[in-house]
């Protein structure tokens, strides 16, 4: 049974997006967080981005990655948003828990991360990757390694460390469209399912 869709645009609305157009989207599917688990992470940004001489994510972008495509024709772009209905439809609410930080150090990213493993954040990984390679779409090859990006182009280290939990209920994920524009990346959500048996509130 399809993932229960709730919010929804996909390519009609995005090619109506200024300077979009026809050309191919930079898509990816993500785990947002809860308002409180956002206010909560983008405080955490400011701190770690002046720690380490970085740029803080906006906290209206703070997300956790699933699966990165790149660029994807617009034609594409439906079937896409059927794998992810697909696989939100085999998923189902878990706490995802935040409670380490640190750096990447060559890419000059710092990010939180869980310390222990989600057998059902790895579900969800496993399904939307299969289903995406056995659609000739393309898909990263290396494994999972959950985070929040937290700042960019960071200059100083950031030695990996426990934090504060940050906590919020994973029960939907979404499809995202990404551009980037000269004052960072923008985002948009082309569309979102809730996961089965997810409690029923309202659209963020």
């Amino acid at each position: 049974m399809p993932g229960r869709l709730w919010r929804v645009s996909l390519a009609a609305d995005l090619r109506r997006e200024p300077g979009i157009g026809d050309r191919s989207p930079r898509l990816f599917f993500a785990l947002l967080p809860d308002v409180g688990a956002r206010e909560a992470l983008g405080m955490l940004a400011q701190d770690v981005a002046r720690t380490s001489g970085g740029r803080a994510v906006r906290a209206e972008n703070l997300h956790l990655t699933l699966a990165f495509l790149g660029s994807v024709p617009q034609a594409r772009v439906a079937t896409v948003a059927a794998i992810g209905a697909s696989a939100a439809s085999r998923a189902k609410p878990f706490l995802l828990t935040l409670d380490r930080v640190g750096l990447f150090r060559n890419a000059g990213i710092a990010w939180a991360a869980p310390q222990a493993g989600s057998p059902d954040l790895q579900q969800i990984f496993e399904t939307l990757r299969e289903a995406l390679r056995t659609a000739g779409l393309p898909v990263e090859r290396r494994a999972l390694h959950p985070h929040v990006t937290l700042a960019r182009r960071c200059t100083r280290g950031l030695p990996a460390a426990t934090m504060a939990p940050i906590a919020w209920r994973a029960d939907a994920m979404a499809l995202i469209a990404s551009e980037t524009l000269p004052d960072g990346p923008r985002y948009r959500e082309l569309a979102a399912w809730r996961f089965p048996e997810a409690a029923d509130v309202s659209p963020r």
